[in-house]
Order: structure tokens, then sequence, then C-alpha cells
């Protein structure tokens, strides 16, 4: 990767961030592109060489942090399968998954707070892409969990995947006073009492 393609790939990862958290703070329509410009001291035409329109902005922003959360799914799930392919314990796995989770959580509070609230702002085809990848990345949860309690059936084990990702995504109502260290010590141990329990 050249000089240039790496700077300017920065520059969009930092206008990414920016808009996030001005999206989080003010809500997709009071969010300006010159907003998110001025927070990275680029200026607005400057700005339509990364991203066409605020809706564009949005649909990357969604779609990206989708996309990480399902490779990083897949990569923990292939990280605990041995040599020979064989399987590994699965609530070892979902615990690393939850793990996982909880780091992104605490990590990009904005990204998630934007993701629960203005996915209706989407077009429809990157509405679409980003329901889809979500879909995804639950099932490799669900699947895990249905191999850990197979008697939960697969409509209880998405169920619960999906109150146990709610549980850890809404450490962003708590991290302002909480702090990531407290969350990162709580979040995963009740994620994992909210898929287990009996």
């Amino acid at each position: 990767m050249t000089s240039r393609k790496e700077a300017k790939d920065k520059r969009r990862r930092e206008l990414l961030e920016a808009a996030a958290e001005i999206m989080a703070n003010k809500g997709f329509h009071q969010a300006r592109l010159s907003d998110v410009g001025a927070a990275v001291g680029i200026s607005g035409p400057a700005l339509y060489r990364y991203f066409s329109s605020k809706e564009d902005l949005l649909a990357e922003m969604l779609i990206d942090i989708s996309i990480r959360l399902v490779d990083g799914a897949r990569e923990i799930v292939e990280k605990h399968q041995g040599s020979e392919g064989e399987e590994a314990d699965p609530v070892q796995v979902l615990q690393a998954l939850v793990d996982f989770h909880v780091e992104i959580a605490v990590t990009e509070p904005n990204l998630i707070r934007v993701q629960q609230r203005e996915i209706n702002n989407l077009d429809g085809n990157s509405a679409e892409k980003v329901k889809s990848l979500q879909r995804t990345y639950l099932g490799i949860w669900t699947d895990l969990l249905l191999s850990a309690r197979p008697s939960l059936g697969r409509k209880a084990a998405r169920l619960r995947t999906q109150f146990a990702a709610g549980l850890v995504n809404s450490s962003r109502f708590v991290i302002h006073w909480s702090g990531p260290d407290l969350i990162r010590e709580h979040a995963g141990v009740m994620a994992m009492g909210a898929l287990l329990a009996d």
C-alpha cells in the first residue's frame, strides 16, 4: 500500500470516528457533513472526496462496524478450532465472542449508539446489508449456544443471543460514569449468565 493510500485510509477512519461521535450526540438529522469535516480539519468541499453525502457516510459507518463484527467472530471461531479441525468447547468460544463484543462496546460506544438508533436512515440496500450482517453475526453466537445447550432449540437460542448482545450494547448508557474497566469486569459475566442460564 502506498503512503498516499495509507494517508487517505487513515483520514477516512478519522472521518468515520468523528461522524460516529457527532451522530451519537446530535442524531443523524442534526449532524452536518461540515461538522464532521471540521472535527478532523477538512473543509466541506474536500470532504466529498471521501463521501458523496451524509447518507453515504452513515452507510459506510454501519456497514464497516457490521463487517468488523462478523470478521472478528469468524476469526475467534477459527482460532479456537484445533489443528485437525476438531470442535472446540462451545462455551469457551462463546466467552471469547462475548469478550470481543464487550471490547467493541467499551471502545466504540458511539458506533453502537448510532447503529441502534439510525439504521432506519439508511437506504434500502444499505439497511438490508447491515441487517444481513447482523443476522450472520448473531447466527454465529446462536450456533455456538446450540452446541453448548442443544435442548434450547434454535428459536430460544436466538432469543438469548439477542438479549445477551443487547445487554452488552446497553453499556453505552452507563460508560460515562462507570468507565470501561467496570463494564469489562461485569458485562461479560452477565451476558454469559443470560446465554447459559438454566
